[in-house]
């Protein structure tokens, strides 16, 4: 099979998801390259990118070769583990459409445009529970609704990432409303999310690997420094395994992925709260190599028949 793994620009080879999947496929016999999904164009009515095919294991820190741009759609898979500027999203997305017609791409347009924000995992309670949340562009509206209806509330933008910009927010707090003000840019009419706290958060939350529509390996995550389990920003990770309830409810989870496209996700669980599903390259290969000195690629590709 004949992969491109669509990567962000760097100048050499950085630890992490990319590099488990290049290193495995190749075991494997496919002819992987690597693309700059920040390049992505169009010439001639064909889709290109910058790409470099390495021929060994890519080692952290070796530098690449030079990446040159040519058409990228004889490729049988194109793997998106970036999505370039936060401009050009549309544009990027709207490029993965053209070649979706003529080759796989994982995770799908769908999937990327859809559940990389927030917003569809309101709307399908009869497949899991997420917990009460709002949207809007006005500060004072999200700012009311904390002072009616009391208790702690999480704000965040619709399509964050890394545990940016989200606080833990009360009617009492007096940065509430700066924070929100914030959030929705100061009149400019950007969207922020005010979701309801859920108490069982603090027993940790679990990332979930899913391929396939299986679970194939998960890790919990503490929160220290503050309310964010996420480990970039200082959160405790540890081994932990699923209960059988668990394990049952990611299954389900699972085949609404695959029916939307998503074949690789990472889902955040405080059971049986779906915190948010990562469909762009979801973090915890190299999490679980140092908590189990495991490597999870493997797994990840027999899920996916590769």
């Amino acid at each position: 099979m004949k992969v491109l793994l669509l990567i962000g620009a760097t100048d050499s080879v950085t630890d992490g998801n990319y590099v488990r999947l290049h290193n495995a496929l190749i075991a494997r016999d496919h002819e992987v390259h690597l693309g700059h999904t920040a390049g992505l164009g169009l010439s001639k009515n064909q889709v290109t990118a910058p790409t470099w095919q390495p021929i060994t294991p890519l080692v952290n820190g070796a530098p690449f070769d030079p990446f040159e741009h040519r058409d990228i759609e004889g490729f049988d898979l194109i793997w998106v583990l970036a999505l370039g500027l936060r401009g050009n999203f549309l544009d990027t997305v709207q490029l993965l459409f053209n070649l979706e017609t003529r080759t796989r791409v994982i995770n799908s347009t769908q999937a990327l445009m859809y559940l990389k924000s927030k917003y569809l995992l309101a709307d399908h309670p009869e497949v899991f529970h997420y917990p009460e949340t709002h949207a809007s562009t006005d500060a004072a509206e999200l700012l009311s609704i904390i002072q009616r209806e009391g208790g702690r509330w999480i704000a965040k933008p619709p399509a964050g990432s890394l545990g940016r910009d989200v606080y833990l927010l009360t009617a009492d707090d007096a940065n509430a409303q700066v924070i929100l003000d914030a959030m929705t840019g100061h009149g400019s009419g950007n969207y922020c999310l005010l979701q309801r706290w859920v108490p069982e958060i603090v027993s940790g939350e679990k990332r979930v690997l899913i391929a396939g529509g299986k679970p194939v390996g998960q890790y919990l995550r503490h929160a220290q420094t503050d309310h964010r389990t996420n480990v970039l920003v200082g959160a405790q990770a540890e081994a932990c395994t699923l209960s059988a309830e668990e394990l049952a409810y990611c299954e389900q989870i699972g085949q609404f992925l695959v029916q939307m496209g998503a074949n690789y996700v990472g889902l955040d669980l405080a059971f049986p709260w779906v915190i948010e599903f990562n469909v762009i390259n979801p973090g915890g290969l190299n999490t679980l190599w140092e908590l189990e000195g495991l490597d999870y690629a493997p797994a990840i590709l027999d899920a996916l028949d590769f």
